[in-house]
Formats: C-alpha cells, sequence, structure tokens
C-alpha cells in the first residue's frame, strides 16, 4: 500500500511507527498470543460494560440529573463508574501511568481540560476518578456510553446550536464551585486528533474565566496508530485488544489562570500553548469539520473546512487518499 505524507503536519492524519526490529517482535508476540489474549480480554469488557449498564441504569432511574443528588447517591455512582472504567481499562490491556500525581486535580477544581487522542480517552480518565464529561448531543443515542455520560451529570452540547444555550450552559456549570457536581472534564479540541498536533481549542471551557486544571493523555505509538482520528474506532479498540503492551500516561500539568483583562479566546489559545510548548504538539488551526471532511464522515463537503485547512492542504488530502504521517519525522518531546 503507497502512503503519502503531505508537506504540511496535518493534524487527523495516521501516524505510523518505523517498522523495525522491536516492531515485528511485538506484532509477532501479539498475534501468537492473540487467540487468548482476545477472548479473554473481551470477556472483561463485556463483564465492565454489562456491570457498568446495570448498575448506572439502575442509580439514575427516577432521578433529575440536572439537579444535585444526594451525596451517598452520588457516591454509589461514582463508586461505580470507576470500578467499571477500570475492569474496561483492563480488558483493553491498558496499563496507566500518572505523571505529576501531586497536580491531581481535586473533585472541588473548577474543570479539567484535556487533549484528545481517542474515544477511549473519557474511560481512562473515568478510571482515574473524573467521571463528568462535556459530550456531544448524539451522544444520547449511543447505548452505554449515553448511560456512563448521564449518570456522571455531564454536559451535553448542540454544535448546530446558533443561539449561545450551549456555551451559557458550560459557564453557569463550570462558575458553580458549590461542590454538588463532580468535576467537569472537557476537550476543547472537541475532536480526536492524531497525538501529534493540536487544533484550535474552543472556548466554552474558558468562557467563566475560571483557572482550569491541565492535562494530556498520550498513548504508545511505537507499535501502532493509536488515535481514532484516522481509523475506524472498532478496528482501533480490535488492535488495542490483540496487542500485548498498551501503555498510557496521564501528565497532571497543574492550574492555569486567566490574565486580567485576558479574552476567553486568548485565554484558550494560552492554554493551548503550554501543550505545544512542553509536548512539542504541532499547532494547527484546523476544526472538528476539518476532521469530518478527511474521514469523509456526515457528508461534509470541502466547501465546509476551515480556511485553515483550505490554505494548508486540498480536496484531495483525505484519508481515503492514503495520507498520513511518519513517526520518524515527528519531534515530540516527553515521549
Amino acid at each position: 500500500m503507497q502512503y503519502k505524507q503531505h508537506k504540511d503536519h496535518h493534524p487527523f492524519a495516521a501516524v505510523m511507527p518505523t517498522k523495525n526490529l522491536a516492531y515485528y517482535i511485538y506484532w509477532t508476540i501479539s498475534i501468537v498470543l492473540a487467540p487468548l489474549t482476545f477472548l479473554t480480554r473481551f470477556t472483561i469488557v463485556i463483564i465492565g460494560i454489562i456491570l457498568n449498564s446495570v448498575s448506572l441504569s439502575s442509580l439514575i432511574k427516577g432521578q433529575n440529573m440536572d439537579l444535585p443528588l444526594k451525596p451517598l447517591r452520588r457516591r454509589i455512582i461514582r463508586f461505580f463508574q470507576i470500578l467499571s472504567s477500570k475492569i474496561i481499562i483492563f480488558g483493553f490491556g491498558f496499563t496507566i501511568t500518572e505523571r505529576n500525581k501531586h497536580l491531581k486535580p481535586k473533585q472541588t477544581e473548577n474543570v479539567l481540560i484535556s487533549n484528545h487522542v481517542a474515544s477511549s480517552d473519557p474511560v481512562v480518565y473515568a478510571s482515574l476518578g473524573f467521571t463528568s464529561f462535556v459530550s456531544k448531543e448524539q451522544v444520547r443515542q449511543i447505548p452505554i456510553y449515553s448511560t456512563m455520560a448521564i449518570a456522571g451529570q455531564g454536559l451535553f452540547v448542540d454544535r448546530s446550536a446558533r443561539d449561545g444555550s450551549s456555551l451559557r450552559k458550560m459557564i453557569d456549570r463550570i462558575s458553580d464551585n458549590s461542590g454538588n457536581f463532580p468535576l467537569l472534564t472537557v476537550f476543547p479540541e472537541g475532536t480526536t486528533v492524531n497525538q501529534a498536533s493540536l487544533i484550535q481549542f474552543k472556548r466554552g471551557a474558558f468562557s467563566a474565566m475560571k483557572p482550569v486544571s491541565m492535562a494530556c493523555i498520550r498513548y504508545c505509538q511505537r507499535f501502532f496508530n493509536t488515535s481514532d482520528a484516522s481509523q475506524n474506532k472498532v478496528i482501533l479498540q480490535l488492535k488495542t485488544m490483540i496487542a500485548i503492551w498498551n501503555p498510557v500516561v496521564i501528565d497532571y500539568m497543574g492550574i492555569l489562570a486567566p490574565l486580567q483583562g485576558e479574552t476567553d479566546v486568548e485565554f484558550a489559545n494560552r492554554a493551548r500553548n503550554q501543550y505545544i510548548e512542553r509536548y512539542g504538539f504541532v499547532a494547527c488551526d484546523c476544526t472538528w469539520k476539518d476532521n469530518y471532511y478527511f474521514n469523509s464522515l456526515a457528508n461534509t463537503q470541502y466547501e465546509d473546512t476551515s480556511d485553515y485547512y483550505k490554505a494548508h492542504f486540498g480536496p484531495e488530502v483525505t484519508r481515503q487518499n492514503k495520507f498520513v504521517i511518519f513517526k520518524k519525522n515527528l519531534k515530540l518531546k516527553n515521549e
């Protein structure tokens, strides 16, 4: 298969590993052990999903999840969210390392922001105690994910809304530091990116002009592309369950406060620059619509892409046309 790499860095293209001796040893062992590891892990994931669905469905039944819950019910819900997430994470073969744990946010903080690499990100964070997320409205229709999102008292935002209602909901939630709701986790890019780039941060998490806690999630990309920004989610999850070793690092970065006279957009850009300077990510001012176009999703047309995408890429730069990034050409830090 003939892959192509564009002259400009693409935030949604697959990151292709270097095929050296370690790569072939890794996949040889993984494939030989696959009949055992895959069946075992698949069974564990199913157990975690059933526990998640049954326990949380019964606990939230008849409850108004837009209002504060009684402390005991909230603690029980959180316990089952963390437990089921840990089981699912174990089933996927992830081993999580937390760095700078002294900077790990408390539930009383305003908001936690993170880069977004894969659909497994929320499950990884939930296993560490961060159980409330901002999700797109369509997540309500996805079994299991919807139950977990609702149980965590997260927010659902409508990307197509033009009346500012989604932004107001986020500002109200982040401004509420009463401790009546779980700490909200936000992925300000609004879509998954290939772990080599950062696209524009949406201003929602910053519009309350409250300090934000920051964390960075990174998967090992030495042996396969770990982002679903450029591949089918199910295929990625199958690869993950077959692979023998799947380390994930969560790096807590501390709190970033707004500066006097700073706008929410400037605050968001300053937060993004913290990630870029610390990890060597490439800044690409793309949007989630560019991701949809690259992956041919939701009938998104080239005309719908951002000015940045049009200026740096062209209509032929799509996943279908085999555009990728080769890991050997990246200069990331602290891997």
